[in-house]
């Protein structure tokens, strides 16, 4: 696999150029997407979309499966009981057995880490091409970023969907793929890079026709401390003052 990316229109030039190019390569559905704010093109790794454990720990000959089973076992430790949250109601999910429950706990436990930030080996994807369009551009304004269209029947196995999702779960449209190895590697021509020049001029567009922003995407508390990490605006605004 060529470690470049290709385009319809190789280099696009405008918020409605990024946007047609995504919609001409999802004609006919059955994508999943997911929005990376940078990207380094001559990265020997570039063609791969990897969970954060495969990167930290992954790279190499580690079982990243292994890795992963280790790391919920000491992640279990700091739970105790188990909280409410990562309960099984049978009545609501009735396709989730007595056999299936703790495969069912174990990835409640997992996506509340991916929520938090932790490292899984699981890669978020959304359902909506706006929404990953969104992630490809808040952050690195100085870099480009870039959209992975993935084609679900190629993947299936490998997909997950929240039984209990949380808020800004539901918000992002968010479906979860958990590679064996670690990592995906889409087709050369199903990446759509986001130049650094366009990246603020489609927030705006994505904020004013979409209703997509920072506070609709982060919706709850966790997503206010980030932005207020990032953007520092509860501080200037309190100096400005």
């Amino acid at each position: 696999m060529s470690n470049q990316s290709n385009t319809s229109n190789d280099k696009p030039r405008t918020v409605q150029d990024i946007i047609r190019a995504i919609e001409t390569k999802s004609v006919g559905g059955g994508y999943i997407y997911r929005g990376e704010s940078e990207c380094h093109e001559e990265h020997p790794h570039y063609g791969k979309v990897s969970s954060s454990l495969w990167r930290e720990y992954g790279i190499g000959e580690v079982d990243i499966e292994v890795v992963q089973v280790e790391m919920l076992s000491a992640a279990k430790k700091h739970i105790g009981d188990l909280p409410q949250d990562f309960r099984v109601d049978f009545a609501t999910f009735p396709n989730v057995d007595e056999e299936n429950t703790d495969k069912t706990i174990n990835f409640e436990i997992l996506t509340e880490i991916q929520h938090y930030g932790g490292a899984t080996n699981l890669i978020d994807f959304t359902t909506d091409y706006f929404i990953a369009l969104f992630f490809a551009c808040d952050g690195h304004h100085d870099k480009p970023g870039r959209i992975i269209l993935q084609k679900t029947e190629e993947i299936k196995s490998m997909i997950n969907h929240p039984r209990n999702p949380r808020h800004r779960v539901i918000a992002q449209k968010s479906v979860f793929v958990r590679p064996s190895k670690g990592f995906i590697e889409p087709h050369e021509d199903d990446i759509v890079t986001i130049p650094a020049n366009l990246k603020e001029l489609i927030l705006g567009h994505l904020r004013m026709y979409h209703g997509i922003s920072t506070e609709t995407i982060y919706n709850d508390l966790y997503g206010f401390i980030r932005n207020q990490r990032i953007h520092g605006v509860l501080t200037r605004s309190f100096i400005e003052v």
